[in-house]
């Protein structure tokens, strides 16, 4: 006999011993008999989660009722013999399940959010946060949410001052903008990679935006804030603040303010078969599976989405002219579009990511 660690839709648990052969089907009765579920809530509407699942459908994600009488619990528990069971009805506080992951990516382009950590403010308004915490291929435990997919999400602390880092192939160099669906860009006009050379089949090249890039406005060069929204409300309209987009796109020539003109027209790159697992040794790429399953309960978390935080950051930013770009498709490298969420707590943060999922704190820690 083994002891497993129950959590229902919630972060705290509740601890019975079963043989690990026991099938799924057998503790759900016993769950019922032993009062953590009700014979209503049992029928369909919670579901066990696979912690050890490493496929994308959501049928993989979340154990179906006629094939729990398959399925031992050891198949489907966590390392610490946890046990998670998703509310698969909710429609507001949903659980989110996915992959936790270094980098996303799109086609020849990866990106991420971390901590700032190089702006003086941003250090100090930093001390004791996490790293924001990336997950992918996320699915919600209700499959039936009208036009909710959220592929991408990063959860971060409250109050976090954040920078995007974005790895992007390049010709004389590319483009980029972050920006929210509604609400302020970060940079509200195209920012620009450039170089002078012109290098055969293209290269890669990396940069970092600690900043909020917007000429003659009051947000202009202050640091990036990721705050709380007011609510959490997945079938709603409250989506439209939520979501990000980070686009890179090919630069074909420019010039400099010298008036010394720079080109390099490469064709952008042929998209593997199998973009999940191509290995390009010039990037950051990670697969986007880089872990087992991981569980978010959607009331440990509310939408977030960022402000420009009244500190001044340090990045600069130079002027080039006369640029040859275009945003038209045949010249997209690459468009990640996400989701932030915060937790409402730091001590909800460690539960989640400290108890009830097999998470070696060090990755979320502050690495400054």
């Amino acid at each position: 006999m083994n002891t497993y660690h129950f959590y229902k839709g919630d972060i705290t648990s509740v601890s019975f011993d079963f043989d690990p052969s026991t099938k799924l089907s057998e503790v759900r009765q016993q769950l019922i008999d032993r009062g953590v579920l009700t014979i209503t809530e049992s029928q369909d509407q919670y579901r066990f989660v696979n912690y050890q699942n490493t496929d994308l459908k959501y049928e993989d994600m979340i154990i179906g009722i006629s094939t729990e009488q398959y399925i031992p619990l050891e198949g489907v528990v966590g390392i610490n013999n946890q046990s998670y069971l998703t509310d698969k009805e909710k429609t507001k506080a949903v659980d989110l399940i996915g992959f936790t992951t270094d980098w996303w990516f799109d086609r020849y382009m990866s990106c991420r959010m971390r901590l700032n950590t190089t702006d003086p403010e941003a250090r100090v308004a930093n001390n004791g946060k996490f790293q924001p915490f990336m997950l992918t291929n996320v699915k919600t435990a209700n499959p039936n949410l009208p036009g909710i997919s959220m592929e991408n999400v990063v959860i971060c602390e409250k109050d976090s001052i954040v920078e995007f880092n974005m790895s992007s192939w390049r010709s004389a160099g590319y483009g980029y903008q972050i920006k929210p669906v509604s609400g302020t860009p970060i940079n509200s006009s195209p920012l620009y990679i450039t170089f002078t050379d012109c290098p055969n089949g293209g290269d890669y090249a990396n940069t970092t935006l600690r900043r909020y890039f917007a000429k003659n406005e009051s947000q202009n060069n202050s640091t990036i804030k990721v705050v709380a929204t007011d609510s959490l409300n997945l079938g709603g309209q409250t989506l439209n603040y939520m979501k990000f987009s980070i686009r890179t796109w090919k630069v074909n020539a420019y010039e400099k303010p010298a008036g010394t003109r720079y080109s390099c027209n490469l064709p952008l790159p042929v998209p593997s078969e199998s973009t999940r697992d191509v290995t390009v040794t010039t990037t950051p790429y990670t697969k986007l599976v880089s872990a087992p399953e991981t569980v978010v309960p959607g009331g440990t978390i509310e939408p977030g989405s960022t402000v420009p935080s009244g500190d001044q950051s340090t990045q600069t930013i130079g002027t080039i002219y006369n640029v040859a770009d275009s945003q038209e498709p045949n010249s997209i490298v690459g468009e990640v579009v996400f989701y932030v969420f915060v937790f409402k707590t730091k001590a909800e943060a460690e539960a989640v990511f400290g108890r009830m999922n097999d998470i070696d704190p060090s990755v979320w820690e502050n690495d400054a």
